[in-house]
């Protein structure tokens, strides 16, 4: 399986070496938590589209490195929260980062496959899927399984992006390598391709659009953006020096600062069809 193919969905590839651990993904937070312009910061928006019920049974799938519960957790009541990712590294990370918050009891912390849960039909109140959906081989069999596992008054929390977002950041990363893993993202999970396979197990679905954009002033965090991608991963020497070569004509073309369109939001699904 080549590159393009991969990036996206080979769950031996995100695994071992994409998502190993958090390093990668840190370098792509890193360049939204030092450049968004936007009148709420992502988190807090995020969590503010649910009524958090005091004890209410959370899983969050893909939780990364667990991020979303150190930025959040003084805003919400206390909640009963379990991770699961496909990396053992970014479960490790994961548990580090929550266990120590007073609000969050963690129940549990394991890998498994979002296509096939090892949990309970009712388990859970929440499901939480935050930016992993599209990473998905078969997104609609993962949000079938999300339905099951959520009692009947749950609700899914579904991030994503649209088809625009981090446009120049994907212009150029197709100008040196010839493709971008951000491409296939768009027909897998995003508001458009999402919102009929959530329809498809979910009674009632709303999609909210997140405003913001990126003002960047320094080359070097798009390069440390694109290099963590799986075509940076990739990169010959030439390729990263081809790469920066890129990054600084368009700073140097757009007056020393660049301007990256965000496309980002969330669904929220109810009345799960079990």
């Amino acid at each position: 399986m080549s590159g393009p193919e991969r990036s996206g969905t080979d769950t031996e590839y995100l695994r071992d070496h994409q998502y190993r651990d958090p390093a990668n993904l840190n370098a792509r937070i890193a360049l939204h938590a030092k450049y968004a312009r936007s009148d709420e910061p992502w988190y807090p928006w995020l969590i503010s589209h649910f009524e958090w019920t005091p004890g209410a049974r959370v899983l969050e799938v893909g939780c990364g490195s667990g991020a979303l519960w150190v930025n959040v957790a003084p805003l919400l009541p206390r909640l009963r929260l379990t991770l699961t990712d496909l990396s053992p590294g970014m479960v490790q990370a994961a548990t580090g980062a929550v266990e120590p918050l007073s609000n969050i009891e963690l129940a549990e912390a394991r890998t498994c496959d979002v296509q096939d849960l090892p949990f309970e039909n009712g388990a859970f109140d929440v499901v939480v899927a935050n930016h992993m959906l599209y990473h998905v081989a078969d997104p609609a069999r993962a949000v079938r399984e999300f339905a099951r596992v959520l009692t009947s008054e749950g609700a899914l929390m579904a991030a994503t992006n649209g088809p625009r977002h981090l446009d120049v950041v994907r212009q150029i990363t197709r100008e040196v390598f010839g493709w971008s893993s951000l491409d296939g993202a768009v027909t897998r999970f995003a508001p458009e391709s999402g919102e009929p396979l959530l329809r498809a197990a979910f009674g009632s679905v709303a999609w909210h659009p997140h405003p913001s954009s990126l003002v960047c002033t320094d080359p070097a965090d798009v390069d440390a953006f694109i290099r963590s991608s799986p075509a940076g991963q990739e990169a010959t020497d030439e390729q990263l020096a081809a790469l920066r070569q890129a990054i600084d004509r368009r700073f140097a073309a757009e007056g020393g600062s660049l301007s990256i369109t965000t496309e980002a939001g969330c669904f929220v699904a109810s009345a799960p069809d079990r």
